[in-house]
């Protein structure tokens, strides 16, 4: 088995180990929100009431003025901050499986791509794609995170004014780090690597890249005929997907 298959399987695991906290996460938030409902509701306080009567006969002097208390409050209006803090759910997570989608309301229509973009290029895909920026100092972080269909590297990225200024320039090795990590990640959960923009420069050209593309269209077509994760290491899907667009 090869290291990119052992990733494969390894992030693969770890995505169904952080679906399984989301879920056990909820579950005991929803069991706080109805534990702290019932030891709010009148029948507990007017069962503790009647026990503390019961334990200690002083108490029982006061019983009939505690009760008569509690049922003046039984019809109390509830602050809209308790209400809030009632209806308060677990606020959902960055979806990391395709299937995940379908239980998000409202899911994506347009392809969602991770972009490592110089400042315009985000602007250019709007409409066309959902960009999730990628930046150096936490891109391997924001990836492995990420429910998106694709790595787009851009090859004006590295101009100055951006946040990936100076990438493949000598010297600037962080950027180099960042860009060869993301793309492992992205090679393990078998995203397409594609190549954004035209006369790419000396450094980024000579990468592996799945395919190109220089237009918004260009690439949702491109996204659109990628084989899926399952199909990633089918001999003829892969011979299917080289014919469209040639690796370079």
């Amino acid at each position: 088995m090869s290291d990119e298959d052992k990733n494969a399987k390894a992030y693969q695991q770890l995505g169904r180990l952080k679906s399984t906290l989301r879920e056990r996460e909820a579950r005991l938030d929803e069991l706080e929100r109805r534990l702290a409902a019932l030891e709010a509701s009148t029948a507990v306080q007017f069962g503790r009431l009647v026990a503390g009567a019961a334990r200690d006969p002083k108490r029982g002097k006061r019983l009939p003025r505690e009760l008569y208390r509690l049922w003046r409050k039984r019809s109390a209006p509830v602050s809209a901050a308790a209400r809030a803090a009632a209806a308060g759910g677990v606020q959902p997570d960055r979806v990391e499986r395709p299937e995940d989608r379908l239980l998000v309301a409202g899911p994506s229509d347009v392809p969602i791509v991770a972009g490592v973009l110089a400042p315009g290029t985000a602007a250019a895909l709007a409409g066309h794609a959902k960009v999730v920026a990628l930046y150096p100092h936490d891109a391997a972080i924001a990836l492995e995170a990420a429910d998106v269909d694709a790595l787009v590297v851009d090859a004006a990225a590295g101009e100055p004014g951006g946040p990936w200024a100076y990438l493949g320039v000598p010297g600037m090795y962080d950027r180099d780090l960042a860009l060869h990590e993301i793309r492992r990640i992205a090679a393990a959960r078998t995203l397409p690597l594609i190549l954004w923009g035209e006369a790419p420069p000396a450094t980024l050209a000579p990468l592996r890249w799945d395919a190109t593309a220089t237009t918004p269209a260009g690439l949702v077509r491109l996204l659109d005929s990628a084989p899926s994760p399952d199909r990633a290491n089918d001999p003829a899907a892969a011979s299917s997907a080289a014919t469209r667009s040639p690796a370079r």
